[in-house]
């Protein structure tokens, strides 16, 4: 991970344009799915800046380029209807080869690409969302959602900055909730598997360590560091499972994470 640029404050009014264009267009996507009845998710940075206050999101330079959802595969032609109605050109050869897992659009000026996955989001690690995809409205639970983040092996700068604004925005709890984050959920989904609670830790502890240049409050950093090492304990605490602790075994020799592909 490269430098960070120095502390948050606002960005620049065009960034800041931008981004509130791709909440817009984002809640005209779910609405349109919501309305043909198809089950689709916010997940990604838009969908944290969405769940996240304005006075804490606004302490942040966070500017965003695409949208990423999570639908059903039960649903995927529906939703390949949707936003083509919406004026989106699917990736043929892309949603040809992967569509049964994973679908990508863009828009006719090619500046805007939107990623559909379909009941797994598959990166570093793999996150099942066919049991829990509606479980709150606008966007994938809280719990789901950090994890997205924390999943991400080779991270960068702008997914530390997501998981400190995320974690800054919402309390940390044992529910599921629009302003909460359930740690239980999170602590059971990485005390069955042990890679994706080496990733999860070792990106914690990078948010707790680079917390204070991300953002100028110190209040803000914090709070930031304190939810951090919450939820550290919290994973730590969890009781693991057989195969937890069967993998730990191999530990760091053998790599414990997926390399995603890159699509252009």
């Amino acid at each position: 991970m490269g430098s960070l640029g120095g502390h948050g404050g606002g960005g620049d009014a065009t960034g800041a344009t931008r981004t509130c264009v791709l909440e817009e267009k984002a809640l005209q996507i779910l609405q349109g799915a919501d309305g043909a009845g198809a089950a689709l998710r916010l997940i990604g940075g838009i969908a944290i800046w969405v769940r996240t206050p304005s006075s804490v999101r606004s302490m942040f330079d966070r500017h965003y380029a695409d949208l990423d959802f999570v639908g059903r595969r039960s649903q995927g032609k529906m939703l390949s209807h949707i936003l083509g109605e919406a004026g989106y050109i699917p990736e043929a050869r892309f949603n040809a080869i992967h569509g049964e897992r994973r679908l990508i659009f863009a828009e006719v000026s090619g500046g805007l690409q939107i990623d559909i996955f379909l009941d797994r989001f598959e990166m570093s690690h793999k996150l099942d969302f066919r049991k829990r995809l509606e479980v709150e409205p606008l966007t994938v639970p809280g719990a789901e959602l950090l994890l997205s983040k924390l999943q991400i092996a080779e991270v960068n700068e702008k997914d530390i900055v997501d998981i400190a604004m995320l974690t800054a925005g919402h309390q940390l709890g044992k529910v599921d909730g629009p302003a909460t984050i359930n740690v239980t959920h999170v602590a059971a989904l990485c005390s069955s598997d042990w890679g994706l609670h080496t990733t999860a830790s070792d990106n914690i502890s990078r948010t707790r360590a680079l917390a204070p240049d991300l953002v100028a409050d110190r209040g803000l950093v914090e709070d930031v560091v304190e939810k951090m090492t919450e939820l550290q304990a919290a994973l730590d605490a969890a009781p693991k499972t057989a195969g937890w602790k069967l993998r730990a075994r191999a530990g760091r020799r053998i790599r414990w994470y997926e390399i995603p592909d890159e699509v252009s």
